[in-house]
């Protein structure tokens, strides 16, 4: 045995400070675990054999005496010692579990429904208003009204569409489909779907395309808006996780991760199990976003997440269910309220992956408005089919937590909770680099813009803004959906401001801007995080006479450029309110609306922090003080009403 594996205990020296070591691969090696950590990743990845310099990062999980073998982020192995009393699932000659998938959902949810009284608790006593009918001994599928079967369990189903091939309900063929249809007129996801509601031993199932009337838009809009209901009140939603359309299915996938074994003797004589897992990192693997937050994200980093989980509408699918079972490109995957479980066994201690309370039973003790941002942070990374669904595929949420608040809502945004609502910073500024050419939120809201958003979850914001009234528009008879118009009234501490150029940064063009007149405010920049690139335009008085330029997001296929006039330009600088904690003052960057100069439009955000000299001052750091900093931002700032849009 070579020193390294000699140390590899719970407190060998040769793991660093961080719990982390390197392990090189050696071919003239005589160490019995090199050699099997070596036999058993080049068996999972045949391509590694011969690999010169073979090697992988080493961490350990104290709690389950395990090590995880990390192979530069292509693939996990899991090592550790069998111990006698820990019970291992059977496997084959080949090394793969032999638990069959369905056997893992049928153990997985009979275990749920005898120990999880949380789960068992459905979210309200409404059923959907149809379900399809697929008991194991009908001659048809059959499309039936809730009212007249009653109360009967069922399952949903949680799936990407895709461009091609779906069976859906319209009001041409909805009577047709109550008199029966063929299974084998599915595509093959819906029919892996029906097979599995059978082999739970169920008969109702759950189709958002086939249960919708597509082409009804006031059915459309009150079935979307009863997500919280269909979800929650499913015994189970089944995710077809690997299948990136509904003609791919996802039964046929081997679903097992490679396990292998040998027997360790030791110097004395003694023998012991040692084994090799295939770590899984698709599905419920992947990390969350912020490992510190108590909720945690869906989905994490991108190359690891199976299709649904880069979905839009599928992401509050997954929140929303008691239970969840899923079948990614790599295994099965269970997730209750109470437990988690997958076919690779125990999971990467560093998935940060974790249980959720119920959205359904959220209370004001639970934060729901932190809940809501860190849901925004993740449900703003997924794609949409039909951009104009950003905030019908979130309203099943929202309602949850306007029943848990009584909040007023604006498009994605929570008038109690205004200074956190309007305080997220848009990412990837440089893929996004425009608003879009349809309207469907204000330009203060998340929804306004197609780029990922991340949103404080903590209320460490000391807010400085008043409302005074509020307008929304709905579009049809949910006003958790879609909009037509909306516009915010506030009270606060506005500067005028100085929006100039910088260097530019690797998303683009850079801005920075001088807040205030006063001596202690405006020697500060402050760099801004500007929601999309940003064009200037002139302004025109009551004569349509030009006065001075103003600026404004860029819409699609407007990209300034690099010969274009770029002249300071005046902003308003809305203060959101100070971070005692961090001793930083958020502000909105606003620049005047083209269509209506009385009203203005977000362009970004900036932050201000205190006792932060400029470069080349001379000044030395102060301890922080809230009220002299409070009275420097609010300093020659007027305390103003301004409406935004």
């Amino acid at each position: 045995m070579c020193d390294s594996c000699r140390n590899l205990d719970l407190e060998g020296p040769e793991l660093s400070s961080n719990g982390q070591y390197q392990w090189v691969w050696e071919s003239d090696t005589e160490c019995q675990i090199c050699q099997f950590i070596h036999d058993s990743a080049t068996s999972i990845h045949p391509d590694l054999a011969g690999t010169e310099g073979l090697g992988a990062y080493v961490r350990l999980d104290s709690r389950q005496n395990r090590f995880y073998f990390d192979f530069f982020s292509r693939f996990v192995l899991q090592v550790y010692v069998k111990l006698d009393y820990e019970p291992e699932a059977d496997y084959d000659q080949a090394g793969l579990a032999t638990e069959s998938p369905i056997d893992f959902t049928i153990r997985c949810l009979e275990e749920c429904e005898e120990n999880h009284d949380e789960c068992s608790q459905p979210t309200s006593d409404l059923q959907p208003t149809r379900l399809i009918y697929c008991a194991q001994h009908a001659d048809q599928l059959q499309l039936v009204e809730s009212t007249d079967v009653g109360d009967v369990e069922y399952i949903a189903l949680s799936y990407c569409w895709g461009s091609e091939g779906l069976f859906k309900t319209t009001q041409d063929n909805v009577d047709e489909l109550k008199e029966g249809f063929d299974l084998d007129a599915l595509p093959q996801t819906l029919r892996d779907a029906v097979e599995v509601t059978r082999q739970l031993g169920m008969e109702y199932i759950w189709i958002d395309a086939i249960c919708i009337i597509q082409d009804n838009p006031a059915d459309w809009e009150r079935e979307a808006g009863r997500m919280a209901e269909v979800y929650g009140n499913a015994r189970v939603t089944l995710a077809a996780l690997s299948a990136s359309t509904v003609t791919e299915g996802f039964l046929h996938l081997k679903r097992s991760p490679a396990v292998m074994t040998q027997e360790l003797i030791d110097g004395y004589g003694g023998t012991s199990l040692l084994v090799a897992k295939e770590g899984v990192r698709t599905g419920l693997h992947p990390q969350r976003l912020d490992r510190d937050s108590p909720w945690p994200a869906v989905g994490g980093f991108d190359h690891y997440l199976d299709p649904v989980q880069t979905r839009g509408w599928c992401f509050q699918e997954e929140v929303l269910s008691r239970r969840f079972i899923g079948y990614s490109s790599r295994e099965v995957q269970w997730m209750c309220k109470s437990s988690m479980g997958c076919q690779c066994g125990p999971r990467d201690p560093d998935s940060g992956t974790s249980l959720r309370p119920r959205p359904q039973t959220l209370t004001m003790h639970d934060d729901p408005f932190g809940f809501w941002a860190e849901m925004i942070s993740s449900y703003s990374r997924r794609a949409l089919t039909y951009q104009k669904d950003k905030l019908p595929a979130i309203s099943g949420l929202a309602r949850l937590v306007q029943q848990a608040t009584s909040a007023d809502y604006i498009a994605g945004v929570w008038v109690q909770d205004l200074a956190r609502s309007l305080n997220w910073v848009a990412r990837n500024v440089k893929d996004v680099w425009a608003c879009p050419s349809t309207y469907r939120a204000p330009s203060f809201s998340w929804a306004s813009l197609d780029s990922p958003v991340s949103m404080s979850t903590g209320d460490y914001l000391r807010g400085l803004v008043e409302v005074l009234d509020w307008h929304v528009e709905p579009r049809g008879q949910d006003p958790l959906g879609e909009i037509d118009a909306a516009s915010l009234t506030v009270r606060g501490f506005v500067h005028s401001a100085t929006l100039v150029d910088s260097d530019g940064t690797q998303e683009g063009f850079g801005y920075d801007v001088r807040i205030g007149s006063s001596a202690r405010i405006a020697r500060r920049y402050a760099m801004v995080r500007h929601d999309t690139e940003l064009v200037r335009f002139q302004t025109e008085d009551s004569d349509g006479q030009q006065e001075q330029w103003s600026i404004r997001r860029a819409k699609e296929g407007e990209m300034p450029g690099e010969d274009d006039p770029r002249p300071e330009v005046t902003v308003l600088a809305l203060c959101l309110g100070v971070d005692d904690e961090m001793g930083a003052a958020e502000f909105l960057i606003l620049g005047q609306c083209p269509t209506d100069p009385d009203t203005w439009e977000r362009i970004g955000s900036a932050k201000v922090t205190a006792n932060d000299p400029q470069p080349d001052s001379e000044e030395e750091e102060l301890e922080f003080n809230f009220d002299e900093f409070l009275n420097e931002i609010t300093d020659e700032a007027y305390k103003t009403i301004i409406t935004l849009v």
